[in-house]
């Protein structure tokens, strides 16, 4: 029995709090393995003795055993002939990132990357690996470019960012952008910065605050069943990012 039916074995069990927090997880792979507990408790206002509680009505000890279960359950994929191979899958996601690609855009956002007086990246968890490889690759082409963790935002951000600076976030889905957005819609009434994000969330709510807004596949937008580590599509959008720039320098 994969964890998601033993959530669903116990709904009737679940107190108004942990309804919630089923609601959160359900057949969510994403959320439960991007968030630790904190970020859980966090994000929703449900607190980790709740959390904790929640898990041991399902059978595990705590969060960190029910997150690996889950992981586990969904490397194994689903037993349909249908079900795509791990390698089969990202080849397919890496099709669609090909044909969704809007060229004019990349140009558009390397285009203010070498234009910008210094960059400021953005990234938290998984998407803070691809936003540092192209902090990484600036740096490479003496472009001034600092990396901040969404943790340290709000601490080193407002001090930090300047007129004519361009502010690129990556995010996948967005979740954490909302103890940030606030913040960030003050500044770019005060400050005349550049904000670009790289996401895989068509409906952010700084979409219409932002210079480029740049929405690439995911297996949750594109609907897979298997799951597969979607920071690789940042990765291979930054690297093309890198060799447009690279033409532009």
């Amino acid at each position: 029995m994969n964890p998601f039916e033993k959530m669903d074995m116990k709904k009737d069990s679940f107190t108004k709090k942990e309804l919630i927090l089923y609601d959160v997880l359900k057949d969510n792979l994403q959320n439960i393995l991007s968030y630790s507990a904190s970020d859980l408790s966090k994000q929703y206002n449900i607190s980790q003795s709740t959390i904790t509680r929640f898990c041991q009505k399902i059978g595990y000890d705590g969060y960190n055993e029910f997150k690996f279960d889950v992981f586990r359950s969904g490397k194994q994929g689903n037993s349909s002939n249908d079900d795509l191979s791990t390698l089969d899958a990202y080849i397919k996601l890496i099709e669609i990132l090909k044909s969704s690609i809007d060229y004019n855009q990349l140009h558009n956002l390397a285009n203010d990357i070498v234009n910008a007086q210094s960059i400021i990246i953005i990234g938290m968890h998984k998407s803070a690996l691809p936003a540092k490889l192209l902090q990484y690759n600036l740096f490479k082409y003496g472009k001034k470019a600092i990396f901040l963790d969404y943790g340290d935002t709000m601490i080193d951000f407002q001090q930090l960012v300047k007129d004519d600076d361009m502010v690129i976030i990556y995010t996948n889905r967005g979740n954490v952008l909302n103890t940030i957005n606030s913040t960030i819609k003050d500044l770019i009434k005060k400050i005349s910065f550049n904000l670009s994000i790289i996401t895989m969330n068509d409906k952010l709510t700084l979409k219409k605050y932002s210079n480029n807004y740049i929405w690439l596949p995911s297996t949750i937008n594109q609907g897979f069943q298997n799951y597969l580590e979607n920071q690789v599509v940042f990765f291979i959008y930054t690297d093309i990012l890198t060799s447009q720039i690279a033409k532009l320098m």
